[in-house]
Parts: C-alpha cells; structure tokens; sequence
C-alpha cells in the first residue's frame, strides 16, 4: 500500500491512517477526560487519550518521514574491476600491488621491450584531464614507466605517462587499486615528444649529443609502442569491450566480468544442453555458440564488430575440445592461429538480414 511520487520517496498509508485515526480518538479522550477530571474514570480516560495520541503521532510520522525528511542517500561509486595481463599475456582478475611489484622487477630484470597492462572496468573518469581512464601499461627504460591511455569524450584517445622508480610506481599503482590515482604531474606523450624534440634542436651545438639522441629515441619509441597499443592490424583506433551472455530456455545471465575457464564452462554448458546459446564479444570481435549436429558446436565469428562497416561473419563446427582450444587461444592471443577451416557466410548473414527486414521492416 505504498505511492511513489516523482522523487522516488514512498508514502506508507497505511500507518498514516492508523495513526490518525489512533490520534483522533485519543485526542477525545483526552478531552473527555479533562472534563471529567476530578473523577476516577476521568483520570483513566485522560492517561489512555495521551497514550493512543502519542502512537497516533507516531504512525503519522512513520507514514510521511519519507516525504519530510531530506534524501541522503549516498552516491555510490560503482565497484572496480581490474584485468591484469601479465607480461607472459596471462590474464588474472586479482590484482594486487604485490603482483604489480614482481611484475615491474620482472620488467627491470629483462632485456626485451617487455610490457604489463591493467585493465580498468568501468572506465575511471580523472577529471585532471576530463576524460576516462581505460588501461595502465607498465615498461622499463632505466625507470618504470607508467603510460594512461584515456578514452575523451569526443572519442579519441589521450596518452599520458610518467617515468619513476619501482617503489613509487607500485605507491602510485596501490592508489589507482583503491581508486584515488592521481595524474596531476603526468605529461600528454605527444606534447612530451614535440619538446624533446625542441631540446635536441637547441643543443645541436653541444657536445651531448648521444645522451639526447637516446633520450629522443626513447620518447619517439614510447610513442610509438602506445599507438601500436591503440590501433588494430588496419590502423584504426579500436575501443576495447569484454561481454558474456548466456542464454537459457527463457533466462540470460550476462557478465562483464569473466575468466577463460567462465568461457569453457559456457561452452560445456551448450554441449550438455543446459544452455541454448552463448554470445562472447571480446574487443572488437564476437562470437555466437551454438549446439551443431551430433556431438558438434557452430561457432559464428563476427569480425571488426565496432558499427563502422566492412563487417563479415564465419562459421565453423567442431568439438567441445576444439571449440575451447579456438576460444581460450583467442582470448589470449588475440588472433586464430588457423584460419583456413572457417568458412565465410557473409553472404548469407546479409540475405537473411534484408529478407527479415522485408517482412518486418527494419529494425533500429
């Protein structure tokens, strides 16, 4: 028996009612007491009437607080999700600044040009630079080397890094896990290189040349290496997504948050039959999983799937072992290393697409 008004804050009528009709009577038998005071029955009647509009008031308020009091309700942030990919390519969901640390001593002990990258889901907005947080990748050159790749809202991309030792890079990296970065002393790369760029212009007459020349070399090769990060095979800025959907009989269960072993057991679950489909979009690809004849799976892999065009589906059957072996290889490398046994059915996708449209109409 509640009402919403607009605000979303609830009348409870119920107690509303009782207590005013509670306060009602006992309101006239405090009346009718204090004319009969100097009676005993008076006295009573008087003591009950205080009683019963005392509750009365009471559930008057309990009906109407909700309309009388201020909303303070809090402002929730909603829960983080990091995605470490270490710099083997294993991908973990607990990430902790002990990870991070062994991670960056791994980093620091290699020869290679090796990296790690931290996933943020959602995004985190830093309003030092009015835009959203997407990734932190970690390289070594002499120092740890911290690089923020933010998603703006015009829907580009800004990189901004800062070098520093391992001790306050894993400082730094312990208040993104909590949630507080802090990006005010970070440089945008692009406005990093053009000024080394100006400083090896102006010393073209001393004698440090190869202490410039490397530190040029080094900002050109990070600017580089973050680009690379940024684009996909076309050279096209790619946005990175992650989404599972499993589809029941009349349910779906979605996840934004799962593992390679989430994806095996979905796949499992389609051979078993407990489940009727399974959507995976991962990046700017995405695959449907359905139960094929005998003891086969159909896989369609939808390729460059970022609403931009030049989209084309494949097919493939196999088991539930080299379904998994396809999907799980894919998530961790991001690429099929066979390609040869898919079959393209683009055609028949957009044919079956133009005739539902036909009989439908198009649906937006």
């Amino acid at each position: 028996m509640g009402k919403n008004n607009r605000a979303g804050k609830r009348l409870r009528l119920i107690p509303l009612i009782l207590g005013g009709y509670g306060a009602f009577l006992g309101l006239g038998l405090v009346i009718m007491g204090f004319v009969q005071i100097r009676e005993g029955i008076g006295i009573v009647r008087f003591l009950i009437g205080l009683g019963m509009t005392g509750f009365g008031l009471l559930g008057i308020w309990d009906g109407v607080r909700d309309l009388v009091r201020p909303n303070k309700k809090l402002n929730q942030a909603p829960t983080i999700q990091f995605i470490l990919t270490d710099t083997y390519g294993n991908k973990s969901s607990l990430v902790t600044p002990e990870l991070l640390q062994k991670q960056m001593e791994i980093l620091a002990e290699g020869n290679e040009y090796k990296h790690f990258d931290l996933q943020i889901l959602p995004y985190l907005p830093a309003k030092e630079h009015n835009g959203m947080l997407k990734q932190i990748t970690c390289v070594c050159r002499c120092d740890m080397i911290l690089m923020a790749f933010f998603e703006m809202p015009e829907n580009g991309y800004q990189i901004y890094q800062k070098s520093m030792n391992i001790d306050m890079a894993v400082e730094w990296l312990r208040q993104l896990l909590a949630g507080n970065p802090d990006f005010s002393e970070w440089e945008n790369s692009k406005v990093l290189a053009q000024q080394d760029k100006e400083i090896v212009s102006q010393n073209e007459e001393n004698a440090q040349w190869d202490e410039v020349d490397d530190r040029q070399e080094d900002v050109e090769d990070i600017v580089s290496f973050c680009h690379q990060l940024l684009t996909n095979q076309k050279g096209q800025m790619t946005y990175w997504r992650q989404f599972l959907v499993i589809f029941g009989e009349s349910w779906h269960d979605e996840h934004k948050f799962f593992s390679a072993r989430d994806v095996e057991l979905a796949i499992e679950g389609i051979y078993e039959r407990k489940y009727q489909k399974v959507f995976l979009e991962w990046g700017t690809q995405a695959f449907d999983l359905f139960p094929g004849i005998q003891n086969e799976l159909m896989v369609i892999w939808c390729t460059n799937n970022t609403e931009k065009g030049d989209i084309r589906f494949f097919a493939r059957e196999g088991t539930v072992t080299q379904v998994k072996f396809w999907l799980v290889n894919y998530l961790d490398h991001g690429f099929f290393e066979e390609i040869s046994g898919w079959v393209d059915i683009t055609a028949q996708i957009e044919k079956a697409k133009r005739k539902g449209e036909k009989k439908h109409g198009k649906v937006f």
